[in-house]
């Protein structure tokens, strides 16, 4: 079955295609003739670029639905000035817990320490306190008016965002109004009633007291809220019915109304630019990663052009003593190809020689094809090899099975010579596996004698 992704990516990489204007990468197009020439260049680099969007959309989804669910982690920042100097937080900013490296010339220590923020002076609290009375009936009103017609809950907060103090609230009449700021109208009539709320506004030791009159309107209830204060009576009626039981059941229906019910939750994350900016590296490294691993592909068949030609050279000289021609060994080891692909072999050499053998099927001629042979190959050995095959089109096999024997030779050693470097990269690859195995080994043994010296 297709990725959806997939889909989707060659979608927009056709739509995008007319309008982007831009020129094909050589070193992409290049890379992609060599490792699919017989394929349609075309289809090759557009099903390339799909498959590299397509990478690029699956990092970019994954990124987006980790910066919805998840959190980010803060950064600290540095507090230690020159000459050895702290900087407070102003008051408001809370405190703050630094580590600190301390030094001597003898001695050295990491030091946790509590820098609590700058405390406000005298005037600046008397100040402040004048200030934040002036304005607290505006603040804790909620969605009243003011505090002379309240009809809803009041704000009664604990703190007020600026000023460093700590609000507690008393209330005369608790069951109207309470210590949070809940209000109770219920039963309220005539022209309302008036409750005097107090508050204590401390900071530090220093504390100072303020007063203010709060008047309620009488209980005027909209169908809405008749409804909803019932179906909060009815929940307290369950809560107290089924206080044993293992679970509440909430009502389906309540004054003749359908009810349905769905657990909300708040927002797990507050800020996600830094996990959507991973997303966009994540998205330019998953494109270059494609590229090099394009290049990879390359490399490697570079290194099994190199590692077959010996044996394709000694092929050639052979079918060529036995009397056939250039063009009939191709042939030959086309068809020989066949059986290892049917075995799940393959070989880019193989497929550049069946890439000739449909060109000279189809009456190019065996010059051009020899030519196009070796340039497509990409090797000196094989640009050279195809030069010789070119100029000994007419002269006949015997110099030609001279110079393709000397080819054989000198290729042989240099394949020789290829394996003992690749047997050298491999003991270094392994060098640092066996070293962590030793370490492994000797603590296996050094252990339990350490121990065992300890319990003497």
């Amino acid at each position: 079955m297709r990725s959806p992704i997939l889909s989707f990516a060659e979608i927009i990489y056709r739509r995008t295609k007319p309008s982007a204007g831009r020129k094909k990468n050589p070193q992409i197009c290049r890379a992609l003739s060599q490792l699919y020439s017989s394929e349609n260049m075309e289809k090759a680099y557009e099903r390339f670029q799909t498959k590299r969007l397509a990478s690029l959309l699956g990092v970019v989804m994954i990124g987006v639905m980790s910066a919805v669910l998840l959190p980010l982690c803060s950064r600290g920042e540095e507090r230690l000035a020159d000459g050895g100097r702290l900087i407070r937080n102003e008051w408001g900013a809370g405190d703050y817990r630094v580590k600190l490296q301390v030094q001597t010339k003898a001695w050295s220590r990491e030091i946790p320490y509590l820098v609590q923020e700058r405390e406000l002076s005298e005037e600046e609290r008397d100040e402040l306190f004048e200030e934040l009375s002036v304005i607290l009936p505006d603040l804790i009103k909620g969605n009243n008016l003011d505090l002379s017609a309240v009809t809803g809950d009041l704000n009664l907060t604990s703190s007020v965002e600026g000023y460093p103090f700590r609000l507690a609230w008393s209330s005369e009449n608790g069951e109207i109004v309470d210590r949070s700021g809940r209000v109770n109208r219920t039963g309220i009539g005539g022209e309302g009633e008036r409750v005097r709320l107090s508050v204590k506004i401390s900071y530090g030791e220093s504390s100072v007291n303020y007063s203010y009159d709060v008047f309620l309107l009488p209980e005027e209830l909209s169908e809405e809220e008749r409804f909803f204060r019932g179906l909060e009576k009815e929940l307290r009626d369950r809560e107290q019915e089924q206080r044993s039981e293992k679970e509440l059941t909430l009502p389906e229906r309540l004054q003749g109304e359908a009810l349905s019910w769905e657990e909300t939750d708040g927002a797990v994350g507050q800020t996600r630019w830094l996990l959507l900016l991973l997303t966009l590296l994540c998205g330019v490294l998953v494109c270059k990663g494609a590229e090099n691993d394009l290049k990879q592909k390359c490399k490697r068949r570079s290194r099994e052009l190199l590692a077959d030609y010996p044996e394709f050279v000694s092929k050639l000289r052979l079918y060529l003593s036995a009397g056939l021609t250039v063009k009939n060994a191709l042939f030959r080891m086309s068809s020989d190809y066949f059986g290892q692909q049917a075995k799940g072999k393959e070989h880019y050499l193989y497929k550049e020689i069946k890439l000739a053998c449909h060109q000279l099927q189809n009456g190019m001629s065996e010059e051009q094809v020899y030519q196009d042979f070796g340039r497509r190959c990409g090797q000196m050995r094989y640009r050279r090899l195809s030069f010789l095959l070119s100029v000994h089109l007419k002269q006949g096999n015997q110099q030609l099975l001279m110079l393709l024997s000397q080819e054989a030779d000198s290729a042989q050693e240099d394949r020789m010579s290829m394996a003992r470097k690749a047997g050298e990269e491999a003991g270094t690859k392994l060098l640092l596996p066996m070293m962590l195995m030793m370490v492994v080994a000797m603590i296996l043994v050094l252990l339990p004698a350490y121990i065992n010296f300890g319990s003497i």
